[in-house]
C-alpha cells in the first residue's frame, strides 16, 4: 500500500472499529491511543522519505490526472500530518488521565479519529472537490464534538461556530464550480498548469480572493473570526487544546498550498489584501485577549492573533517568508494545544479558569507555573524560545520588503501578547488569596502535568534545536513553492502529461 494513503485509512478504520465497540473501556483506550502512535510513526516516516523534497503521489483506482482523484504529499504535508498525530497522541493521553473511562463518552473517540480523517485528507490531497470533501469530513466531527457533551449555554455558544462553517461550506462549493468553470478540471496540478495562462484575468484575481476568502474563515482570519473566541473555551479541554492546535492551522495550510504551490506567482493584489488583513488580525486579536479575563477566552483570542503572523508571512510572499510561517505554524500547534492543557490542570486545581478565582499555585505546584511560564514567554516571542525564531524572520522578510509598518505591527503585537500572558501568570501562579481554593489532593492534576511537560521539551527542542527545523521548514518552503515539479510529479504518477 502507498506510504502517502496511510495517515487518511488509519484514523478512518479506527474510528469504524471504534464504533463498532461502543461501550467505554481501557481496551478501547488503548486503541485509540496505539492507532494514534502508529500514526505518528507512519507520518515520520513520510517526513524522513521527503526531508530532501520531492514529492508522493498516488493517483486513487489507477486512474490518471485530472480524472483520477489525486493523493499527493510533499514536506510541509508530511510535516503537518506529523504534527496532527503528535497533538491528537497527548490530547488522548491527557483526556486519559482527566477522566475515568467510565465516564467518557461513548462517541468522543471515534469523532476524534474522524476528525483526524478529514485533516489529514485535507493535507495530502491533490484535488479541489476532494479538498472540499475533507473539510466537510472535519467539520461534521467538530459539529459532533463541540455539541456532545455541551449544556444548553455551550450550544449556544457554538452556533456561530456551526452557521459560520456551514456558510463557507457552501460558498466552497460554489467556488469549486467556478474553478471548474474556468479551468475545466478540478485537480490541483492541472489548475496550476492552466491558471499560467490566465494570469493578469481579472477572473483568476477573482476566484483566488473567492477561494482565500473561505479558508480565511475557516483559519479566523479578519473580518472573518468572530465565530472563534466563543466557541472553542466551551469544549472539554482537551478536545480545546486539539481544536486550538489543528483547526485553524488547517485553513493556513490551504492558504499556502494554493498561492505557494496552485495559483501563479504573479497575484501580487491577492498576496498584499491577505498581508494586511494579517496585520489587523494580529491587533484585533492580542487587544480582545487583554479584554478577557478567564484562561480559555485569553488564549482563545491569541489564536487569532497568532493566525494573523501566519498569514503575514505568506502575504510578504518571498521563500524566507514562506520558510517563516512553515517555522511558526510548527511552533504554534505544540505551543498552543500545551496552553490550553495547563488551562485543563489550573480549573483542576483552581475549580475555575475565571482569573479573579484563581491564584496560589506558584507553591502547589511550581512546576506547572514552569511549564506555563516557559510555553508563554515562547508564544510571546522571547528567544531563544520556539516562537522567536518564527516572528523574527518574519519581522526581517517585512523589513526586506521595505514593509516597516506591517513589520512594526508585528512587534508591537509580540509586546501585548506577552503582556497579556503575564497577566495570566501573575493572577494563576504568583498571586496569593487565601480565598481561593488548591485541591491539589486532586490525583489527576499530577499525570496531566506530565504531559504539558512532554509538550514543553518538545517545544523547547524546536527552540534550542532550531538550526535543523528551519533547514527542514526551507526545504518545505522550496519544495512548495516549486510549481513545475509539483506539475511535473502528477503527470509523471499519471504516465501523462497535463493538458495546459
Amino acid at each position: 500500500m502507498n506510504l502517502v494513503l496511510l495517515p487518511v485509512l488509519l484514523p478512518l478504520l479506527t474510528g469504524l472499529a471504534l464504533l463498532v465497540v461502543a461501550r467505554p473501556s481501557r481496551t478501547r483506550r488503548w486503541v485509540g491511543a496505539g492507532s494514534a502512535l502508529l500514526q505518528l510513526v507512519v507520518a515520520l516516516a513520510l517526513v524522513v522519505h521527503l526531508r530532501d523534497g520531492g514529492w508522493l503521489v498516488m493517483m486513487s483506482g489507477g486512474w490518471a490526472a485530472p480524472h483520477g482523484i489525486a493523493i499527493t504529499a510533499d514536506l510541509l504535508a508530511a510535516l503537518m500530518v506529523s504534527l496532527a498525530a503528535f497533538t491528537s497522541l497527548a490530547c488522548l493521553l491527557y483526556g486519559y488521565f482527566e477522566l475515568p473511562a467510565s465516564e467518557e463518552h461513548p462517541l468522543r473517540l471515534p469523532l476524534v479519529q474522524f476528525l483526524l480523517t478529514g485533516i489529514n485528507l485535507a493535507f495530502l490531497t491533490g484535488d479541489l472537490f476532494n479538498l472540499f470533501v475533507a473539510f466537510e469530513v472535519m467539520l461534521v466531527a467538530s459539529y459532533a464534538l463541540l455539541t456532545l457533551e455541551a449544556d444548553n449555554w455551550d450550544i449556544k455558544q457554538a452556533f456561530p461556530y456551526i452557521a459560520v462553517n456551514l456558510t463557507g461550506s457552501t460558498l466552497f462549493l460554489c467556488a469549486a464550480g467556478l474553478a471548474y468553470s474556468l479551468f475545466g478540471t478540478l485537480n490541483l496540478a492541472h489548475i496550476a498548469t492552466r491558471a499560467t495562462a490566465l494570469e493578469g484575468d481579472p477572473r483568476l484575481v477573482a476566484l483566488a480572493l473567492l477561494l482565500l476568502g473561505i479558508f480565511a474563515l475557516k483559519a479566523g482570519l479578519f473580518p472573518l473570526y468572530l465565530w472563534l473566541p466563543g466557541s472553542y473555551p466551551v469544549l472539554p479541554t482537551p478536545l480545546a487544546a486539539l481544536f486550538a492546535g489543528l483547526l485553524t492551522k488547517v485553513g493556513i495550510f490551504v492558504i499556502l498550498r494554493l498561492v505557494a504551490t496552485v495559483l501563479p506567482p504573479g497575484l501580487d493584489q491577492v498576496h498584499r489584501v491577505l498581508a494586511v488583513l494579517a496585520a489587523v488580525t494580529m491587533v484585533l486579536g492580542v487587544l480582545g485577549a487583554i479584554s478577557r479575563n478567564f484562561l480559555r477566552g485569553i488564549l482563545s483570542f491569541h489564536i487569532l492573533s497568532q493566525v494573523g503572523f501566519m498569514v503575514l508571512a505568506i502575504g510578504l510572499f518571498t521563500p524566507l517568508s514562506i520558510a517563516a510561517a512553515i517555522l511558526y505554524l510548527v511552533h504554534h500547534i505544540v505551543v498552543k494545544s500545551s496552553l490550553f492543557l495547563v488551562g485543563g490542570v489550573v480549573s483542576v486545581l483552581n475549580r475555575s479558569d475565571d482569573l479573579d478565582r484563581t491564584g496560589n499555585l506558584w507553591n502547589a505546584a511550581p512546576g506547572l507555573a514552569m511549564l506555563f511560564l516557559v510555553q508563554a514567554l515562547s508564544l510571546a516571542g522571547l528567544p531563544p524560545l520556539s516562537g522567536f525564531w518564527g516572528k523574527y524572520l518574519i519581522v526581517v522578510a517585512g523589513f526586506g520588503l521595505h514593509q516597516w509598518l506591517l513589520a512594526g505591527v508585528a512587534l508591537m503585537a509580540g509586546l501585548l501578547t506577552l503582556f497579556s500572558m503575564l497577566k495570566i501568570w501573575i493572577a494563576v501562579f504568583w498571586r496569593q488569596d487565601d480565598h481561593v481554593p488548591v485541591a491539589v489532593g486532586d490525583a489527576r492534576w499530577r499525570p496531566m502535568s506530565w504531559v504539558v511537560g512532554g509538550l514543553t521539551l518538545v517545544s523547547l527542542s524546536l527552540g534550542l534545536g532550531v538550526e535543523g527545523l528551519f533547514r527542514l521548514a526551507r526545504q518545505a518552503s522550496e519544495t512548495a513553492l516549486d510549481r513545475p515539479g509539483y506539475i511535473r510529479a502528477v503527470q509523471t504518477a499519471s504516465g501523462r502529461p497535463l493538458t495546459p
